[in-house]
């Protein structure tokens, strides 16, 4: 039902046009009491203030500039910014009449039939959500039959077939219309009936690729105006988010695809390769190796040169990031290492032999970067043992290889003779191995995992991460078997 109960500011129309004069639109709003209103934008998923008009509580007003307005979806937001109300910018000059009471119900346009259209299609679509309210509140009524439940959601799939009906027969009969360019986005990917017929889990893995397949179809990339409404955003949020394959690999495919489509239009190319280029680098939708993602998007984009709009300082930052990241991409192969070895705690390998990295005799490593004075690391290592400890007891072919980071042994082989970790204990004072620049060391403790062809397939996990995580590798193993 999300459909036609789509809130006022999510039923937008497009502006397809631009004209290379100024703008003026006037203002007669009823009841209008604000010191001063805003002229504000939308632009991908924000909303950005354009003008600040004083009004000082008059009802009749108009904004003005030398130069034309960006076609699109702008507001006009109160004071106290807690109501505005949504117009199409395509012609430059003309007329809203409006009241407070109620911006919808009252609103009337001069000189612009687009907005006149949109707000019939606003009215509608009101009405039609009054309807599906009745209804669902009805269904949720526990005195509600059964039988009634049935008949209620019918008539809810009626009022969405009406909804549908409204919109194909306003895109068929005014394909120009901006309204046509939104209602378009928001159609849902229709399927052959041969698709459709086969019920089989083939049927369904081919339903699934051919929604990715056509997710895009009815898109216009080539308007102008798509950026500057809310409903490009959540699409490609949706995208990413719920139907692309939920592995970094897939990820690239998929944003090299949708970036193919966009390349025509400046502003949805640099949007988008923005979004895709940070989404999943910091902050709450960060995971582990999707920094894949940004490596492959710095250096096919910004490193050379497609991202006109980036500064020389965050671009210089970006470029150190991807080159940090370079030997650390998970799928890839880990870079060999050869230090100097422990065999017993705290007494090095007096022989002068080196242990490889390569030449680890198990399945699988967990290399652990640490420093014995760091006082984390003092926390996380203890339990790191109780894991390692954990998979010995059940046969699995496991090892750590724990690279001590310091540039002194003394404290590093006390702290081994004290707590006795019998497992792969190196070191390399002189960072001869280069171990820092490989591996993106900037603090401890450190972890990756690699597997049996030793590519790394996790990293930067905590030692209870690294539990759930082979714990699910390994069961997903067996289940493979």
């Amino acid at each position: 039902m999300n459909k036609i109960l789509l809130s006022f500011f999510t039923i937008v129309s497009l502006s397809l046009t631009s004209f290379g004069q100024g703008y003026k639109i006037d203002f007669d709003i009823k009841h209008l009491d604000d010191s001063v209103v805003y002229l504000a934008r939308y632009f991908g998923d924000n909303k950005y203030i354009k003008d600040t008009i004083v009004v000082n509580g008059k009802e009749k007003f108009s904004i003005s500039g030398k130069e034309a307005l960006p076609c699109g979806i702008y507001l006009l937001v109160r004071e106290k910014r807690n109501a505005y109300f949504e117009f199409i910018i395509n012609q430059q000059e003309f007329k809203i009449i409006s009241d407070t009471s109620d911006f919808i119900g009252k609103t009337q346009f001069v000189n612009s039939p687009e907005n006149t259209q949109l707000y019939d299609y606003f009215r509608f679509a009101g009405a039609l959500g009054k309807k599906a309210d009745q209804l669902l509140k009805e269904k949720k009524d526990s005195t509600t039959t059964a039988e009634r439940r049935t008949i209620i959601d019918q008539e809810l799939q009626a009022l969405n077939k009406e909804s549908e009906a409204y919109k194909n027969k306003f895109i068929e009969e005014h394909p120009e219309n901006p309204m046509s360019v939104v209602f378009n986005i928001q159609k849902e990917v229709e399927f052959p009936d041969s698709i459709l017929a086969d019920t089989t889990v083939l049927g369904e893995m081919r339903r699934y690729q051919y929604y990715l397949d056509h997710y895009w179809d009815n898109t216009d990339f080539s308007s102008p105006c798509v950026i500057r409404s809310p409903v490009f955003h959540p699409k490609m949020q949706r995208y990413f988010d719920k139907f692309i394959p939920q592995h970094f690999d897939s990820a690239i495919v998929y944003i090299e695809k949708l970036i193919e489509k966009v390349k025509g239009n400046p502003e949805l190319f640099k949007y988008v390769v923005q979004y895709t280029s940070f989404k999943w680098e910091s902050g709450s939708e960060k995971r582990m190796c999707w920094d894949k993602v940004f490596h492959h998007m710095a250096t096919n984009y910004y490193m050379k040169g497609l991202c006109d709009w980036t500064d020389s300082v965050q671009l210089a930052k970006i470029e150190s990031r991807a080159k940090d990241l370079k030997y650390v991409l998970c799928g890839d192969p880990a870079v060999n290492l050869k230090m100097k070895y422990y065999p017993t705690p705290g007494l090095y390998d007096t022989s002068g032999t080196l242990h490889e990295l390569y030449k680890v005799p198990s399945d699988y490593i967990i290399m652990w970067f640490w420093d014995s004075d760091c006082g984390h690391c003092k926390k996380q290592t203890p339990k790191l043992w109780d894991v390692y400890q954990k998979y010995k007891g059940e046969g699995k072919s496991i090892e750590v290889y724990a690279i001590n980071i310091e540039q002194e042994s003394k404290g590093y082989k006390d702290y081994l003779k004290e707590h006795q970790y019998t497992w792969l204990n190196v070191q390399d004072t002189g960072n001869f191995s280069s171990f820092r620049k490989y591996y993106d060391i900037y603090s401890t403790p450190v972890a990756y995992i690699l597997d049996k062809e030793r590519r790394i397939i996790g990293k930067r996990l905590d030692p209870e991460g690294i539990e759930k995580f082979l714990d699910q590798y390994f069961k997903e193993e067996e289940e493979q078997k």
